[in-house]
């Protein structure tokens, strides 16, 4: 099943209809893991972030506004949130001292997650707004991506990317 399907199974909950409703805002898959995953849910975490080696999604492909739905890593859809601020950032020395400094609270990062992204190159963040614990919603993701912009709007087969199962 594609995205209309999708939605068609969303709005069946009463807590997702409300959420997605007939919404043509973009769409991205995130996946998360624990215990980020729970803090978004608890309002620790108003910032998620993506670190990358290169310039991949949602890196210049997200924008205020987006939904942003939120799959458990190897498990269904339980969530999601709207984009409230985004911010692209070229990685460099001063820079990546510059989100550790401003951004380590919003985004529930130690040091250990600092460390982890030494290396990387470019960083994406994303405010978190009214983010949604809602019933589990399985899908069919195959590749390894952690976020997948949806083509929603396509009514062609070729784009979709979501599956129910």
């Amino acid at each position: 099943m594609a995205w209309q399907q999708f939605l068609e199974t969303a709005r069946s909950h009463e807590e997702w209809s409300a959420f997605v409703g007939e919404s043509k805002r973009n769409v991205h898959l995130a996946v998360m893991i624990e215990p980020f995953l729970s803090y978004i849910f608890e309002g620790q975490k108003t910032i998620e972030s993506r670190f990358s080696s290169h310039a991949i999604a949602p890196y210049r492909q997200i924008k205020v506004g987006d939904l942003v739905l939120l799959k458990r890593t190897g498990g269904p859809v339980v969530g999601a949130f709207i984009a409230s601020s985004v911010e692209f950032v070229e990685l460099h020395d001063r820079e990546l001292d510059r989100l550790r400094r401003d951004y380590s609270t919003a985004i529930c990062a130690d040091e250990e997650f600092w460390q982890a992204r030494s290396d990387k190159r470019y960083a994406t963040l994303i405010g978190v707004n009214n983010p949604v614990e809602l019933p589990p919603l399985p899908i069919a993701k195959a590749d390894r991506r952690g976020w997948v912009p949806l083509d929603v709007h396509s009514t062609s087969n070729e784009h979709e990317q979501l599956t129910l199962i």
